[in-house]
């Protein structure tokens, strides 16, 4: 036999046993990383020690993870919970504060240093030091137990959580400050993106002047649904005199090509309503609350339920949601009183532009270092004006913001007393002494009745006409405090309902109060305020089902503005056939749905660009630097295509039927993707299709398998009770009759837990995503710790 044939011989064997080695090679490193990954689980059954405990401590878990903590003293309960948030979520806390405080690059490397040196110019981890300091005694006892138990709840993982062991780092123990950041962190999901708007707002207002800003940005219209139905008088339609695009211009053209996609508006989150005993079928107040947000695995919240025994036997029981980092319920019921959240859009800051030069004496500079995973730390120097950061200079102008997120009045505990209010009335007054960042906070009473107010620290706002949408100076005065009998509320209204969905809430003097942050247009809330109104009594299944309604009823007045126009045109017989089959439901399953979306936005983002490019130039045709259309631009739209005028047709178009028909064709190539699918498959569940991620799969995508939830085509949009796109919605569902808390419902996504092993890995998300209720309180106990 000679060698070649050797050879050949061979090689088949050969291949067989090469890959066995690598297989069994591959196999030793999955079943080392599996146990690695495993040794990180947290404890969930038997006993353990918790530093500092008062009395016995029992900590129980029910079939979603569901932690009940059952006590003799708050302290304890804290510990107990800052014990929990770290064996099931220390990764995401820990991700929270740095993103707060600008100390990512410390874990992810200089890929983190630009976010970082953002962020850092606000020193806030500084600031929050400085706060701590004066808080009151209760308030750090209380942090400084939760951190305890957070640092105990570390320290019992067999190993360090097992994102640390990707990222090849180790977590840092947990302070009283920590908590405070997480805070700060909520200060910046809530209102950083109103801090950008106000900016390019204050810079429009220059650039266009007091008549044609105003039209522009309007105030409010037809679409709101303020508490105290106050009207806003529509902005007059500008003349060619203010705007006249007919005469020479540069402009990009044709506008009906401006982008592949639809360029989408800014969508707001959150919506509460309440109805009072006057209107419930048993006499009783019911609550529902659905705040909106970025959805991730886990769910940014916690499902928490409290018990405190007391000395007389008598059990404190209040059930809801933590936030992880923190040692209080943010939303729930304590059997007397329920109370849930929106945004609320208020002016919370100011943009200060600053001269040339400026006083030493109100300046100070801080040195900040930001340590750098992998490299040598770097120094950032930040400048403060009277307090207030430098943190924008466009061609050589500066300019400071001054934010309440920078005061240290603006943190404290004080919600945590929501565990013991008795009635409407003093939980609207606890949760305008709240630290927290300001929000619509809807409550109702197990007596039967309903409030609203402005949970958070207001301060004083200066007039519209110097504050609203304008650079101030540095003679501008600063906010004072405002005296919390001075807050805006609403207690037990005659109709006996309230809502709230990020809408401007109130006009006249009691708006002043509150100032203009950009609020949403009005729809949402328009459209909850008339499902209360249809039923004169309601149940907790009749306001639980406002969570899912899709009934668009803002988008139908755009297929009404339509559907004329398609007629008319043999081109467009199928999206016209489309429109008539649509249901006039925001449904997965509705293409005419989904059309009429993308015109709208187009037609939006098209006239948009042509009347602010004369005013703001070329960088209108950058999609990184220009200056974006928000909801209330709605109303200019909808009066130019009524009125028609030519001075404000876009250059073109030879009328406005061609310039509408041309955002029809250009949705029509988006919707087909240029021909290559029919329209009748272009849903609005396609577009429309869910994807909650865990934060390390976004990094490593090869983890989605494994981490992320279940995609699938989704109902629901922005302007419309039921809020839903892909990575973003209802971060929770909950109605609630205090008292009855045994037939009330929550609902969350993502599951309790970061650990993909753990049995609460995404724990309760199937029913939500099916849009089945679960119970806000635990149910039966499987799991159970002792705690000495």
């Amino acid at each position: 036999m000679n060698k070649a044939s050797t050879t050949k011989r061979r090689a088949p064997r050969l291949l067989p046993s090469l890959l066995i080695g690598a297989s069994s090679v591959f196999l030793l490193t999955g079943l080392s990383a599996w146990l690695a990954v495993r040794a990180s689980l947290p404890q969930i059954d038997g006993s353990i020690t918790l530093p500092g405990l008062a009395a016995p401590l029992s900590l129980e878990r029910d079939a979603l993870g569901t932690a009940v903590l059952r006590g003799e003293n708050r302290l304890d309960l804290a510990r107990g919970l800052g014990y929990l948030h770290a064996q099931e979520r220390f990764f995401e806390m820990d991700l929270t504060r740095r993103s707060a405080a600008g100390e990512l690059s410390a874990l992810f490397g200089d890929k983190a240093l630009a976010r970082d040196k953002e962020r850092r110019v606000h020193r806030l981890r500084a600031r929050l030091t400085e706060r701590l300091a004066q808080m009151s005694a209760a308030d750090q006892s209380l942090l400084n137990a939760y951190a305890d138990g957070v640092n105990a709840g570390l320290s019992g993982l067999h190993l360090r959580p097992w994102q640390y062991l990707i990222l090849r780092g180790e977590p840092a123990a947990w302070t009283a400050v920590d908590s405070l950041l997480v805070v700060g962190e909520m200060f910046w999901m809530l209102q950083g993106g109103s801090i950008d708007a106000g900016f390019e707002r204050a810079a429009l207002r220059e650039r266009a002047g007091d008549a044609l800003f105003d039209w522009l940005n309007p105030r409010g219209g037809h679409w709101d649904a303020a508490l105290d139905a106050s009207p806003v008088k529509p902005a007059t339609l500008p003349g060619p005199a203010l705007l006249d695009l007919r005469k020479a211009q540069p402009s990009p053209a044709p506008q009906a090509a401006r982008s592949v996609q639809a360029v989408e508006e800014q969508v707001l989150g959150s919506n509460n309503w309440a109805v009072a005993g006057s209107r419930s079928a048993d006499g009783r107040a019911i609550l529902a609350d659905d705040m909106h947000l970025d959805l991730g695995v886990p769910s940014i919240w916690y499902r928490t339920q409290l018990e405190i025994k007391g000395k007389g036997g008598q059990v404190l029981r209040a059930a809801g949601l933590s936030l992880p980092g923190m040692p209080s319920l943010v939303v729930g019921s304590n059997g007397q009183v329920a109370w849930g959240f929106t945004n609320a859009y208020g002016q919370w800051f100011d943009w200060i532009k600053l001269p040339a030069e400026l006083a030493p004496a109100r300046l100070k500079s801080h040195v900040e270092t930001i340590a750098i995973k992998g490299a040598a730390p770097q120094q950032l120097d930040v400048l403060d004006f009277d307090g207030s950061p430098i943190v924008r200079e466009r061609a050589g102008q500066r300019y400071a913001l001054r934010w309440v997120a920078h005061l240290g009045e603006a943190y404290n505990l004080s919600l945590d007393n929501m565990l013991w209010a008795g009635d409407a009335a003093a939980a609207l007054r606890i949760a305008q002494a709240s630290g927290i960042p300001h929000q619509n906070i809807l409550v109702a009473d197990a007596k039967g009745q309903i409030g609203w107010s402005v949970a958070g620290r207001l301060w004083t706002q200066a007039p519209d006409e110097a504050g609203y949408a304008r650079f101030q100076t540095i003679q501008s005065p600063k906010h004072e405090w405002l005296t919390l009998g001075d807050y805006p509320q609403l207690l037990n209204p005659p109709a006996g309902q309230l809502w709230t969905a990020n809408n401007r809430q109130l006009g006249g003097a009691q708006a002043q109060l509150i100032g203009d942050g950009g609020f949403d247009l009005g729809a949402r809330a328009q459209q909850i305020r008339d499902r209360l109104s249809e039923r004169p009594i309601q149940t907790a299944a009749s306001l639980g089902a406002i969570h899912f309604d899709t009934e668009a009823r803002f988008i139908k007045t755009w297929g009404e503005r339509l559907m004329p126009l398609l007629n008319a045109d043999s081109r467009h017989a199928e999206a016209a056939a489309q429109l008539k089959q649509w249901s006039g439901r925001a449904d997965a399953e509705q293409v005419g749905y989904r059309l009429i979306r993308t015109v709208r936005l187009r037609t939006l983002d098209a006239l948009w660009a042509a009347w602010t490019t004369p005013l703001l130039g070329a960088m209108q045709a950058d999609e990184k630097l220009r200056f974006k259309w928000r909801s209330q631009f709605e109303y200019s739209a909808v009066q130019a295509l009524t009125e028609r005028p030519a001075h404000l047709l876009p250059p073109g178009f030879a009328n406005w039927d061609a310039f509408q028909l041309a955002q029809v064709d250009a949705a029509l190539m988006e919707l087909t993707q240029d021909g290559k699918q029919a329209l009748a498959q272009a849903s609005w569940g396609q577009y429309n299709t869910s994807r909650i991620q865990h934060v390390m799969s976004k990094a490593v995508p090869a983890l989605s398998a494994w981490l992320d939830m279940p995609s699938a085509p989704q109902g629901g949009d922005a302007n419309l009770p039921f809020v839903a796109r892909p990575a973003f919605g209802q971060s929770q569902r909950m109605v609630v009759s205090p008292g009855l808390e045994a037939e009330a419902t929550l609902s969350m996504p993502g599951g309790q837990s970061g650990h993909p092993l753990s049995p609460f890995y995404g724990a309760g998300h199937a029913d939500w995503a099916a849009a089945k209720p679960t119970p806000l309180l635990a149910g039966p106990t499987l799991h159970r710790l002792s705690a000495n």
